[in-house]
């Protein structure tokens, strides 16, 4: 069955960064964000959604030909490669671990994922959506993996591929053996008519960006106009001083915190790093180059509109299912290989604040 029409990200081992974040490793690295940007809209039709599954699972044969299913994090353990559903809660409980809400879906997928691979070698990376054959109301499919629910029509594409599946896992990325540097799968060798479906990272989707050219400019001129400044400013940081005060916007972009800036920093840093920062009547490094402070802020903030404009464009033109976070039409985001790099667009004041309440 051709399952073209589904989209995904052939997303990269580590976290994929956020654009607006690039501004704390320099002006130069933010310049480059915007470039990225830049690309994205000459090139729409290289994005893919990113599917909001839960959890990551890497899955393949060992030398010996038995299946092992892992998360992205006990692959790389030695032990963590198991080769049956008992041995991943062995697992968990040889590190005082308890996932009970997800062994019974591992045993339930493991069999659809044994036919799938069959006897291809390698390993394959994916996000789980469904553990368990799903009951349409109202002629959709329901389910909600994570943070985002997802509403498909019966009669759909999708819908066709769902009816009847023990479970369903978006496919991203392909590793040729254990040690192989993970790659973009390709959309072959699994087999795709088994009890677990498998969602392809084809390209069917074919998106359309307009250029958002007020939110483009001011992206491009608080760099140039703000980057020497801010760079001195971080110059003067060190690396915990960095991280906090990058922990310190995405926590207020998220909703995870509604203080300013030197009563969160108050419990948030070391009373040396504090006193560094704010100083004890206020006169610290912060209010000494308040300009670099505010060139840091600026300049986040202008590439931040600038990538919420384009995922809210993209969001727009998702078809054959709905996505909700939060009651609320809004998927996870979508993910781009520009020449700077893989970057994520998520409209992190919904999606990332729905997570973090979770």
């Amino acid at each position: 069955m051709d399952l073209s029409f589904i989209t995904e990200v052939a997303a990269a081992p580590a976290r994929t960064p956020h654009p607006e974040d690039a501004i704390f490793d320099g002006s130069a690295a933010a310049a480059g964000m915007v470039q990225a940007l830049e690309y994205v809209i000459a090139n729409p039709g290289t994005g893919t959604i990113k599917w909001d599954g839960m959890p990551a699972l890497v899955f393949g044969r060992n030398a010996d030909g038995k299946l092992i299913v892992t998360d992205k994090y006990m692959f790389d353990k030695p032990n963590g490669r198991v080769t049956d559903p008992a041995g991943f809660v062995a697992y968990d409980q040889a590190r005082g671990a308890n996932r009970s809400d997800l062994y019974q879906k591992i045993a339930n997928i493991w069999p659809g994922l044994d036919e799938a691979v069959g006897d291809v070698k390698g390993f394959f990376w994916g996000d789980l959506l469904w553990s368990q054959p799903l009951q349409p109301k109202d002629g959709v499919y329901v389910f909600k993996p994570n943070v985002v629910e997802y509403h498909i029509p019966v009669d759909s594409p999708i819908g066709q591929i769902i009816r009847g599946r023990q479970g369903g896992i978006v496919v991203h990325t392909y590793l040729a053996d254990e040690q192989a540097s993970p790659q973009p799968w390709n959309g072959k060798g699994l087999k795709l008519d088994g009890s677990v479906a498998i969602l392809t990272p084809s390209a069917g989707l074919t998106f359309k960006l307009n250029d958002p050219v007020q939110l483009h400019r001011a992206a491009a001129a608080a760099v140039k106009q703000y980057g020497t400044v801010t760079d001195q400013f971080l110059a003067g940081l060190d690396g915990v001083a960095k991280g906090a005060l990058k922990k310190y916007v995405n926590h207020k972009i998220t909703g995870q915190t509604k203080e300013e800036l030197v009563p969160w920093l108050a419990n948030n840093v070391s009373k040396v790093q504090y006193k560094k920062l704010v100083g004890e009547d206020g006169n610290g490094y912060l209010a000494q180059e308040e300009n670099g402070l505010n060139g840091l802020f600026t300049i986040w903030n202008a590439i931040y509109n600038f990538k919420v404009n384009l995922a809210q464009q993209l969001e727009k033109q998702v078809a054959g299912m709905q996505q909700f976070v939060n009651g609320k039409p809004e998927g996870e985001g979508f993910v781009f290989n520009t020449p700077s790099g893989i970057i994520k667009l998520v409209q992190r004041g919904s999606f990332s604040q729905a997570l973090f309440s979770k």
